[in-house]
């Protein structure tokens, strides 16, 4: 099972990583709102039945395991929305620490994304509905908790819950090189206390509806504040 096990951590592991290679590799050529829209949900899902796959047949166990957690409906909400404005009171605090060290690079096809969506409002269903429920946060948590899990069973030592913690991290920040050292260090540092929280509570649902509500909440400001063009 340990072999198993580290196949299983390997593959899943590498998705994020090898999922950003390929985006940056076809960057130069562009890429078009409707396929900014489709590669999410495409990516996320095919994702999604892999740790499936991997969780059922491979570790004979099943993908409710990440939410196993002590809880119902009623706490994954208050935990959802207490991580939600955690993130926010990061997001200030990582601005006015780190902005002026850090470089930043913004993603402009997104933005050009968003700002389609506003003359397209298929463009804009989609994307606060499937994709970002599905292909954005439910993917990314789902491969989140599942590497966490999955390290934490080859031991339960306090060290070794705080390092996969850290290892797990510092994977998720450089998924995010994109957007420069700044989105690396913080999206790094946010994701530890994702992770600690997640040990404590053990709970996939908060993480997915936290990780919605935040993107979500931050391309509407920029939908309703940017201007037009």
């Amino acid at each position: 099972m340990t072999m198993k096990r580290v196949f299983a951590l390997l593959v899943v592991g590498l998705m994020p990583t090898l999922l950003m290679v390929w985006l940056r590799t076809h960057q130069a050529s562009g890429f078009a709102s409707t396929e900014l829209v489709a590669y999410p949900l495409i990516f996320g899902t095919i994702g999604i039945a892999i740790v499936y796959a991997l969780k059922k047949y491979l570790l004979r166990g099943g993908i409710a395991e990440l939410n196993g957690g002590k809880g119902n409906w009623r706490s994954d909400v208050l935990w959802g929305l207490a991580l939600t404005a955690t993130y926010f009171v990061l997001f200030f605090v990582f601005r006015y620490t780190l902005s002026d060290v850090l470089e930043f690079r913004p993603n402009l096809e997104l933005l050009n994304l968003m700002l389609d969506m506003r003359q397209q409002p298929w463009l804009l269903l989609l994307w606060f509905g499937p994709v970002l429920w599905i292909g954005i946060a439910l993917f990314e948590e789902i491969i989140r908790t599942f590497l966490l899990s999955e390290l934490w069973k080859f031991s339960s030592s306090h060290a070794w819950v705080v390092t996969s913690v850290v290892i797990v991290s510092v994977l998720i920040g450089i998924t995010h090189l994109g957007q420069g050292p700044y989105g690396v260090v913080t999206i790094a540092m946010q994701a530890v206390v994702i992770g600690m929280f997640y040990f404590r509570v053990r709970r996939l649902f908060p993480l997915i509806l936290a990780h919605a509500l935040y993107d979500g909440l931050q391309v509407g400001t920029l939908l309703l504040t940017y201007p037009g063009r």
